[in-house]
């Protein structure tokens, strides 16, 4: 059963909402809320979307069996590649990265792919019986969020109809390397909380293109917002939250904001409890330079990113996947920097 929602007072985000129920009869009004979502803090909720309560909810039973149904060998023998190769395939285990001053993380994610490289032996033997599922699952978030979710993001962008969609998938069906992702955290110490001013996953932008986790209701997640403050993010039952990664805000010019956001400890209510997250992460195909998107819009309000040839898509996600909270990053007092290609990438306390 899933924890109750926290009955502490809290700061909370003024997230706005996507309505996609509406998508063929009021687009442009739901393109103008992404708009000012994107530009303003880079957050939205969706909801409408079509897929049914039972169905989310089984994505947690799954995850929970990802963590709690394979024990510590297997899950070592599935360790991901993560600082050898780039890559999320398999388990990321508790304790790869520092959060500060040699605190380690106490996260571990599990990760489904949707295309060739996931073939259902590549999977623990406990995991095994429910892959087919998971991509099934994956498939129809595609489909009824992510799809619909770039079609309004052309029309923000002044770009046609289907154009961003077309960089996840062609018509001649190549597409990126989404995954589904199972996320756990187990509590930080009183110590080590103390220490990190509990912050249990870094201030962080996304690597990838799009986005999408399903809202729950252990309140950790915090965004900064515009103001220059960290504000929770509220659940809504069976809603998605939506943001952008570096490389759909690279395309851009920065028109739309690729937002920070970080995982604190929960409210004292919720202090205890382990935190279950389900994520869908879309990725552009392999090998897209991240140049500017040919539109009027991205020519007259964005600006260049990179001095010289931008790198592709599979070149940034690979780079900052090996260099996530284990690179030399230059230290500061509320963040640490990391240069990539030239960008000063932050990673807030």
């Amino acid at each position: 059963m899933p924890s109750p929602p926290t009955k502490e007072d809290m700061e909370w985000a003024d997230i706005l909402t996507v309505d996609l129920s509406l998508y063929d009869t009021q687009k442009e009004e739901l393109i103008k809320t992404v708009a000012t979502a994107l530009q303003r803090d880079g957050f939205f909720y969706v909801v409408g979307h079509g897929i049914d309560h039972e169905t989310l909810s089984r994505q947690f039973d799954l995850g929970q069996l990802a963590f709690d149904g394979v024990d510590q060998e297997e899950k070592e023998t599935h360790r991901a590649p993560i600082k050898e190769k780039g890559s999320f395939i398999g388990y990321k285990l508790q304790n790869f990265w520092e959060i500060k001053d040699g605190i380690r993380d106490r996260i571990e994610h599990y990760n489904f792919y949707q295309n060739s490289i996931d073939p259902i032996s590549r999977h623990p033997k406990p995991l095994q019986p429910y892959v087919d599922e998971v991509k099934a699952f994956l498939a129809e978030t595609r489909q009824k969020v992510l799809q619909r979710v770039s079609n309004l993001i052309d029309g923000v962008l002044g770009l046609e109809e289907g154009h961003i969609w077309r960089l996840h998938e062609t018509a001649e069906g190549r597409t990126g390397d989404d995954l589904l992702r199972y996320m756990i955290y187990d509590p930080l110490t009183s110590e080590e909380a103390s220490k990190t001013n509990g912050v249990m996953l870094n201030g962080h932008t996304d690597f990838n293109s799009i986005s999408c986790l399903i809202s729950q209701p252990i309140t950790a997640l915090q965004v900064l917002m515009p103001d220059n403050a960290w504000r929770y993010v509220k659940h809504r039952d069976d809603a998605y939250v939506i943001n952008i990664g570096d490389q759909l805000s690279f395309m851009s010019g920065g028109i739309l904001k690729g937002t920070m956001h970080r995982v604190v400890c929960p409210p004292k209510d919720q202090l205890h409890l382990r935190r279950l997250g389900v994520f869908h992460f879309a990725h552009f195909i392999h090998d897209v330079p991240l140049e500017l998107f040919d539109s009027e819009k991205v020519r007259k309000e964005g600006h260049k990113i990179f001095e010289g040839n931008p790198p592709t898509t599979t070149e940034w996600e690979v780079a900052r996947i090996k260099s996530y909270g284990t690179g030399n990053f230059i230290r500061g007092e509320e963040y640490d920097t990391e240069i990539l290609n030239g960008i000063h990438l932050r990673h807030y306390h």
